[in-house]
C-alpha cells in the first residue's frame, strides 16, 4: 500500500493552529513562516541518526520513472511545467522548501533572520555546499540566481519589486534590503513550479535568461544526459551534503539511495500502463482513471487515489483579437456543462466541482465567484456570443495527447462550444512543443492543461507576466499585497477579492478537482509527498 501520507490536506483550525509557531513579532501564517524561528519551523527535529547496516542494504539500483513526453527544457526557471520539477527536484535546489506540514523551511539556506522591523531579511547559506562542478556555493551564486530568476518569473517580480538591494555581506550571507514589509518571502524563495533554483553564477554567466549553458545544481543527483525521446539520466552525485535532520516532507535528510534514475518519455498512456504491468517503470507520472482496474489486478503494482489537489485548467489568450472581448469570454464560460466535461475527462468519482482555486490547501477554500461557475446555460451563451463582434473566426485550441485527461475534456469542450457557435480548430502537439507555442501569443486561444497543488495561493501564477496576459491593474494591486501582507485574515480577504476577479474578469476557466491517481511498483519504497511532484531522494527498490 502506498502510505497514507501522501495525500496531505489543510483545513483552516490546523492552518490557524500552526500559524502559532511564528516568533519573530510580525503576525505571519505558519505556510508563510518567514519570520518564524528555524528550529521550530522544522518542527525541533532532533539531529538524523548515523546510517545503519539495514539503511545501507537500501543502496544501488536504477529508479525508472515514465514521463508523459519529453520536458520542454531543464531549466526551472523557465517554465511552469510540473514535468520540469519532477525531472529537476532532484539536481537543483532552493534556499527554502516544503516540511511535510507544508512550512517552508530552509534548505541551501542555513538560517533566517528578518530584521529591522522587517525591513531587512538575513539569509545564511549552509557551509560547504558543493555543486554538481565543483564549485562551492557562496552568496554570489544565490544573488546571481536571484536575479536572473525574477526576471522571468512573475513570482520573482514581485518579490524584487519590494527589494531595495541585494547585499553579499559575506561569502556565505545575503541581506535583502527591502522598500516594505513582504510576509510571503520564504514562500517565494521555496520549492516550486519555475521556482528559484540555485544556480553556479559561473554558469550563469555563460547563459541566456532563456538557456542555461550547463546543467549544474547542488542536489542529491545531478544530470549526466539528455536523449530527447529517450531519456534523461541522473547519477548519484556522491559529494552531496547532507542535511542532518529527519527528512520531513520536501526537507531533512536526503539519502540518495538509488544509483541512478532515468526519466523516460512514453507518450502513449496504453504505453506507459502495459510498461507498468510489465514491471519495466517503477513510476508513472500521471495515469487516468481508466487504467485503475488494469493496474489494480497487475501483480507487482500498488494504486491508490488520492485526495484532489490539482484542477482542469483552461487557459484563454487574453491578447488574442478574438478573446479580447470579454463578452466571448463570457458566452465560453456560460456555455460550459463542467460535469460532462469532467465525467469524459478522468470517469465518475474523480472528480470534484467547486470553485476553490488552490485545492488541498483548505484553509484558503473559498466560493467567491460561485455565481459565474458552472452556468451551463447554452442558451444565454449562444445569444450572448450572437451579439458581439464574434465574425466565425477559428477558435485555436491547443492540448496534448500525451496527458489523456486533458485530451478527453478538450474534445468535449470544443463539442460544446461549436453547439453555441463557435468554429474550433483543435490542434494536438507533444507536451514541449505545447509548451514551446503557449509563449507566441499569435498562433492560439486556448490551451488546456493542469493546474497543480499549491500551499499558498501567492504561488497561483496568475500575474499579468504568467501565459495568457491576464492585465489588470486591481487585480494586480490586490496581488502585491497578498505577497506582501503577513496577517491571515487580511490575506484571506484579499484571496478572495482576487477569486471573484477571476471568475468575473475570465482569463481562465476552471473546470473541476481532480482525485489523482498514484501509481508504482509495490518494490519502490518511501517516495515521499507527491503533491508538488515526487521527489526521489530518499527512494529505494526494495529486492
Amino acid at each position: 500500500m502506498v502510505k497514507a501520507h501522501l495525500g496531505n490536506a489543510f483545513n483552516r483550525r490546523r492552518f490557524l493552529g500552526l500559524a502559532l509557531t511564528g516568533t519573530a513579532g510580525l503576525a505571519l501564517t505558519a505556510v508563510l513562516a518567514a519570520c518564524g524561528n528555524d528550529e521550530e519551523a522544522s518542527g525541533g527535529a532532533e539531529p538524523a541518526p548515523s546510517n545503519t547496516s539495514a539503511e545501507s542494504d537500501r543502496a544501488g539500483g536504477v529508479l525508472k520513472v515514465a514521463l508523459t513526453g519529453d520536458p520542454p527544457n531543464l531549466d526551472i526557471h523557465q517554465t511552469t511545467d510540473s514535468i520540469v520539477v519532477l525531472v529537476c527536484s532532484h539536481a537543483y535546489e532552493t534556499l527554502f522548501t516544503w516540511d511535510a506540514e507544508y512550512r517552508p523551511v530552509p534548505l541551501l539556506a542555513e538560517s533566517h533572520e528578518v530584521l529591522d522591523d522587517g525591513l531587512r531579511h538575513r539569509v545564511v547559506l549552509r557551509e560547504d555546499v558543493q555543486f554538481h562542478n565543483g564549485e562551492t556555493l557562496t552568496a554570489a551564486d544565490a544573488i546571481a540566481s536571484i536575479e536572473r530568476w525574477s526576471a522571468i518569473s512573475g513570482l520573482g517580480e514581485g518579490l524584487m519589486e519590494v527589494v531595495e538591494q541585494l547585499e553579499a555581506v559575506d561569502e556565505r550571507t545575503i541581506d535583502f534590503h527591502m522598500i516594505e514589509r513582504y510576509g510571503a518571502f520564504r514562500t517565494a524563495l521555496s520549492r516550486q513550479l519555475q521556482g528559484c533554483a540555485i544556480y553556479p553564477k559561473s554558469v550563469l554567466d555563460t547563459s541566456s535568461g532563456t538557456e542555461l549553458s550547463e546543467y549544474v545544481g547542488t542536489g542529491p543527483y545531478q544530470i549526466v544526459e539528455w536523449l530527447p525521446d529517450r531519456h534523461v539520466r541522473l547519477e548519484r552525485f556522491d559529494n552531496y551534503r547532507v542535511v542532518d535532520e529527519p527528512a520531513s516532507g520536501y526537507a531533512g535528510a536526503k539519502a540518495a539511495y538509488l544509483d541512478r534514475i532515468d526519466f523516460i518519455p512514453v507518450r502513449n498512456e496504453a504505453s506507459r500502463t502495459a510498461g507498468m504491468q510489465a514491471g519495466d517503470y517503477h513510476y508513472v507520472e500521471t495515469v487516468s482513471s481508466d487504467q485503475t482496474p488494469v493496474l489494480e489486478d497487475a501483480s507487482g503494482v500498488a494504486v491508490e487515489t488520492l485526495p484532489a489537489d490539482a484542477w482542469v485548467n483552461i487557459v484563454l489568450n487574453l491578447r488574442s483579437p478574438i478573446l479580447a472581448d470579454h463578452d466571448v469570454r463570457r458566452a465560453l464560460q456560460m456555455a460550459l456543462d463542467h460535469e460532462e466535461i469532467m465525467l469524459a475527462a478522468v470517469g465518475d468519482g474523480f472528480y470534484e466541482l467547486t470553485p476553490e482555486l488552490v485545492p488541498g490547501a483548505g484553509a484558503w477554500y473559498s466560493e467567491a465567484g460561485i455565481e459565474f461557475y458552472n452556468q451551463h446555460d447554452p442558451d444565454a451563451a449562444r445569444e450572448l456570443l450572437a451579439s458581439t463582434s464574434y465574425d466565425g473566426a477559428p477558435l485555436r485550441m491547443m492540448v496534448t495527447q500525451e496527458v489523456q485527461q486533458e485530451y478527453n475534456a478538450t474534445l468535449t469542450m470544443k463539442q460544446q462550444l461549436e453547439n453555441i457557435g463557435f468554429t474550433i480548430d483543435l490542434q494536438v502537439y507533444d507536451g514541449a512543443t505545447l509548451s514551446d507555442r503557449r509563449d507566441d501569443d499569435a498562433v492560439w486561444e486556448t490551451y488546456t492543461a493542469s493546474a497543480s497543488f499549491r500551499p499558498d495561493p501567492v504561488m497561483r501564477n496568475l500575474t499579468s507576466s504568467a501565459t495568457g496576459w491576464w492585465e489588470n491593474d486591481e487585480k494586480d494591486a490586490l496581488f502585491a499585497e497578498l505577497q506582501t501582507e503577513a496577517d491571515f485574515d487580511r490575506r484571506f480577504e484579499v484571496w478572495e477579492q482576487i477569486q471573484y476577479m477571476f471568475y468575473d474578469d475570465v482569463p481562465r476557466l476552471k473546470i473541476g478537482n481532480v482525485r489523482r491517481l498514484l501509481a508504482r511498483a509495490a518494490v519502490l519504497e518511501d517516495i515521499g509527498q507527491t503533491e508538488m511532484q515526487p521527489e526521489f531522494s530518499n527512494a529505494w527498490l526494495r529486492e
